[in-house]
């Protein structure tokens, strides 16, 4: 997760002054991200404001993480009954330092990816929290404890995409 770094909001200098945006987006989950790349990609200048996880908790520790040890869990399945297809096996063991191991170089390719997909779109990436100070004006505190401002009066102004259960009432 290292490359994180490359474009984290604690390399800017704080700023103070109302920063103009097309649009803001708080959340980089997968509604957030595909909106912002996407109007970035448009030539609109875009801010996504990710206080966490990089690509939304699925990627980083629900979805994804959880599918690629169950996966491992899967495979020693298959493993243990490989009489049952034919197949002798001596005896094996299940590592589970390799297991998650291999679970993090997954998570840590696709915050690569998502890191690239920031800096090609030109949607901007800013580590930290993001609150709202006041009609159209939204405060975000970096890592470092310092702050920027943002606002926007144009048509597209902030968003927050959530994900809802279609089965609920």
């Amino acid at each position: 997760m290292g490359s994180m770094e490359t474009v984290s909001s604690g390399q800017l200098s704080e700023k103070t002054d109302l920063e103009e945006y097309d649009l803001v987006v708080l959340g980089s989950g997968t509604g957030s991200k595909i909106a912002a790349w996407t109007f970035a990609e448009q030539g609109k200048r875009v801010a996504l404001i990710e206080r966490k996880y990089i690509g939304g908790s699925c990627h980083n520790i629900a979805c994804l993480p959880s599918k690629n040890i169950i996966h491992s869990a899967k495979v020693a399945s298959y493993v243990r009954r490989s009489e049952e297809f034919g197949i002798a096996i001596d005896g094996f063991r299940i590592n589970m330092s390799a297991v998650r191991e291999r679970k993090r170089r997954m998570v840590s390719h696709s915050i690569d990816i998502h890191l690239d997909i920031f800096r090609k779109s030109g949607a901007e990436l800013i580590l930290g929290a993001g609150r709202f100070i006041g009609p159209k004006t939204l405060e975000v505190t970096l890592p470092d404890g310092k702050h920027r401002r943002g606002q926007s009066d144009h048509k597209y102004r902030y968003a927050r995409c959530v994900r809802t259960n279609p089965w609920s009432g």
